[in-house]
C-alpha cells in the first residue's frame, strides 16, 4: 500500500471513530445536558412555590377586605344599592322621597342601568350621602344630581330636594 492510500485509510478511520465517539458519547451527554438543565428549572419553580402562594394569600385576605369595606351582602345590586341609602339617610338626617325602578339600555354585550332616586334635607347632609354611595359600594358613577328649593305651601316651609341619578354598566 502506498502513502497515498495510507491516508486516505487513516482519514476514513478518524472520520470514522469521530462519528463512533459523537454517536457514543458526545450525544448521551448533550441530551443529559439539556435534561438537567430542564430539570434545574423545575427545581427552581417548585421551590418558589411557598413564595408565590404567600403572595396570593396576601392578595387574597386584600381583595377581601376592600369587598367587606364595599359592605355587600348575597342580595341584588338594587336592594344593595337602596339599603345603602336608606342607612346613610337616617345618618345624616335625609329623606328619600321617591326610589324608581331602573332604566336599562343594552349596549353591544353589556347593560347599562340608571337609578333615579329623590333625596331632601340639607345640601351638606345631601352631598354627604351621595359622596357615600360613591364611595362605599361599587353602584357605578352619579352622572346627574339635580337641586331644586322647593316651598311647601300648607306648612309655608322651604326645603331642598335633589334628583339623584347613578348610572352603572353590567
Amino acid at each position: 500500500m502506498k502513502i497515498n492510500g495510507k491516508n486516505k485509510l487513516l482519514g476514513t478511520g478518524i472520520l470514522t471513530l469521530l462519528v463512533l465517539s459523537y454517536m457514543l458519547a458526545i450525544k448521551k451527554t448533550i441530551s443529559l445536558k439539556t435534561e438537567s438543565t430542564r430539570l434545574e428549572e423545575q427545581v427552581a419553580r417548585f421551590t418558589d412555590i411557598p413564595n408565590k402562594l404567600a403572595v396570593l394569600n396576601q392578595k387574597n385576605e386584600y381583595y377581601d377586605s376592600v369587598l367587606g369595606s364595599m359592605d355587600f351582602n348575597d342580595t341584588s345590586l338594587q336592594n344593595n344599592l337602596i339599603r345603602i341609602i336608606t342607612m346613610e339617610a337616617e345618618n345624616n338626617r335625609v329623606k328619600v322621597m321617591d326610589f324608581n325602578e331602573p332604566h336599562t339600555f343594552p349596549i353591544e354585550e353589556s347593560v347599562q342601568y340608571t337609578y333615579n332616586f329623590v333625596l331632601e334635607g340639607n345640601y351638606v347632609d345631601i352631598l354627604s350621602v351621595v359622596h357615600v354611595l360613591e364611595r362605599k359600594g361599587n353602584f357605578g358613577e352619579v352622572v346627574h344630581l339635580d337641586f331644586e328649593k322647593k316651598k311647601d305651601y300648607r306648612t309655608n316651609r322651604e326645603y331642598l330636594s335633589a334628583k339623584v341619578m347613578v348610572q352603572q354598566l353590567q
